[in-house]
């Protein structure tokens, strides 16, 4: 009776030794997969964090990079307008250079003239200006420089200046009829209009 009340009294106290052991590993058991289990969700964490570093210097490179295009455009598009510019200055500097000249061409020209008229002229003289007068010629030519067609053209205020109308049964009204001073072009632009005698209604 002793002996019963006593195993009675041990039950209530506390579980056998084998089940106590049992009880333990069990506890370990669940320790170890919640130790896991923390340790594969930091891994997770820092594999997201990982991740989200990359997408934001992936982000940032592009942004850089969009930004060095716009930047490089920015360039391209400057080094264009001023290119344009230094043309367009060039081409504005030799146009008035050009125009200066007309009137030392139209001398040359008058010299010309009176060298060939004149009797006691020596033939070396007269074959001189004439080399130096073909010569400037030439050089104008190849700077794209030609004489604006006047005679016998139809009268066009874009080329010709009117001084003089003259009526004439041979000609149209309108029709150019003597040019009073040559004018030049320079490839498209007037240098200067000829000046010319048109025939009249």
């Amino acid at each position: 009776m002793l002996d019963e009340e006593k195993n009675n009294h041990k039950k209530a106290e506390g579980k056998g030794p084998e089940e106590s052991e049992g009880q333990d590993l069990e506890t370990n058991e669940v320790e170890v997969a919640e130790v896991i289990m923390e340790e594969d969700a930091l891994e997770a964490d820092e594999q997201s964090g990982h991740d989200q570093a990359i997408r934001e210097w992936q982000q940032e490179k592009d942004e850089l990079l969009e930004q060095i295009k716009r930047k490089q455009a920015d360039i391209d598009n400057l080094r264009r307008r001023s290119k344009i510019e230094q043309a367009e200055a060039r081409e504005y500097a030799l146009h008035q250079f050009l125009c200066r000249l007309l009137p030392v061409i139209d001398n040359l020209e008058r010299a010309l003239e009176s060298a060939r008229l004149a009797e006691n002229m020596p033939d070396g003289h007269v074959k001189g200006l004439e080399m130096i007068y073909d010569q400037l010629i030439q050089i104008l030519e190849q700077e794209g420089v030609s004489e604006i067609e006047a005679v016998g053209c139809k009268f066009d205020p874009n080329y010709h200046h009117a001084v003089i109308q003259e009526k004439s049964d041979d000609n149209e009204p309108g029709t150019v009829l003597e040019e009073l001073q040559k004018g030049y072009q320079h490839r498209k632009k007037i240098l200067r209009p000829s000046m010319v005698k048109v025939c009249g209604e």
